[in-house]
Order: structure tokens, then sequence, then C-alpha cells
């Protein structure tokens, strides 16, 4: 029993993390922040399945959710910057001309300007809706799915007693007379029939 509560969970806590980290990067992107490359992407989705993981057994209110969302929501941005950036090719890149935005130039990408801290605000207020609501709407589709299959074994059953097999109690004896047509005509021959007559 508590394999299967655990698989549960690590299933919800994927589920989650995978909602929470698709979500997060759509928004990023959208806001004008670069694409990470795939370590961008798996290390904040590794992170957030360890998190969602953890708090995918506890009950959380809609104001808990919704700040911790909104602090994975910061840390997000954070890791899908430093996950787009390869500091190391940055002196290789021959001919380009880059403007000079700081002398640190993470530094100015990490911090947002208000078209990504918008992107990101959205991105938290949809996956806190979608987490939150989520749990619900599980439950209440599972509830249904019970009823509806429950219904559907009564209705199994009553078709089952309506047109099972008869019971020995229950058999009723027919006497079918079996008529043969020749035993009809010669019915109808002797009415008209009397004794023989005699020979004179």
């Amino acid at each position: 029993m508590r394999r299967r509560a655990r698989g549960a969970r690590v299933a919800r806590g994927g589920v989650a993390a995978s909602i929470a980290t698709f979500v997060a990067l759509l928004s990023h992107v959208t806001g004008g922040g670069a694409v990470p490359g795939w370590i961008g992407v798996v290390v904040p989705l590794a992170l957030s399945f360890v998190a969602c993981t953890v708090l995918a057994g506890r009950r959380l209110s809609a104001w808990r959710l919704s700040a911790a969302v909104v602090v994975s929501q910061l840390l997000f941005h954070a890791l899908f910057v430093l996950g787009s950036y390869d500091l190391g090719a940055a002196g290789h890149v021959h001919g380009a001309v880059f403007p000079a935005v700081a002398a640190d130039p993470v530094g100015a990408a990490l911090t947002p300007d208000a078209t990504m801290w918008l992107w990101h605000a959205l991105a938290a207020a949809v996956t806190s809706l979608a987490l939150h609501r989520a749990e619900r709407t599980l439950g209440v589709l599972r509830a249904l799915a019970g009823r509806a299959v429950e219904g559907l074994r009564a209705r199994v059953r009553v078709m089952a007693a309506t047109f099972g097999p008869v019971s020995a109690r229950h058999r009723v004896a027919v006497v079918v007379a079996v008529v043969r047509p020749t035993s009809v005509l010669l019915a109808a021959s002797a009415r008209r029939r009397g004794p023989p007559v005699s020979a004179s």
C-alpha cells in the first residue's frame, strides 16, 4: 500500500513539475528571454520535480501554493538565464558586436524588464490555478469514474438476472400435441362413413 501511495505521489510530482517548467519556459521565452540550452531546461525540471514530489502529499492553501509558485518563477527565470549563456564561448565569437549593457552581461540578464515580469507573473497565475484546481478536478473525476463503474456494474447485474439462464424451479412444462395432416383427413372422412351395406 505504501509503495502504491509513493508511486502516486511521484507521478503527481512529475506532472506538476512538468506543467510548472513548461509554463515557466513558455513565459520566459515569450517575455523576450533567450531559449536556454538543454542543461538550462533539465536542471530546473529536476529541481522542480524534487520540490513538487515533496509537496505532492501535502495540502497547501491557495496562498501558500501561490507564494511557492512565485518563488519558483524567480528561480526558473534565474536558471533559464544561466542555462542560456555559454560564458566560455563569449570571447570566441569573431566579428560580433556586443551591446554594452553592463560590465556583467549575466547580471544584466538576471534583472528582468517589465515585459519579463509580466509574463512570469502570468505564468505564476496559470501554474497556481492549474496546480490548485488539478487536485480538486482529479478528485471529482475519480469520484465520477467510481460512480460510473458502480452504475455499470449494477446494470450488468440486472441484465444478467433478466437474460441469464433460467433455474430449474422456474421451468414450466408445456405439453405440445403433434397433429399430422393425414390424421386430420382420416378423421374428416370417418364422419360420413356408416356401417357396410349388406350384399343383397
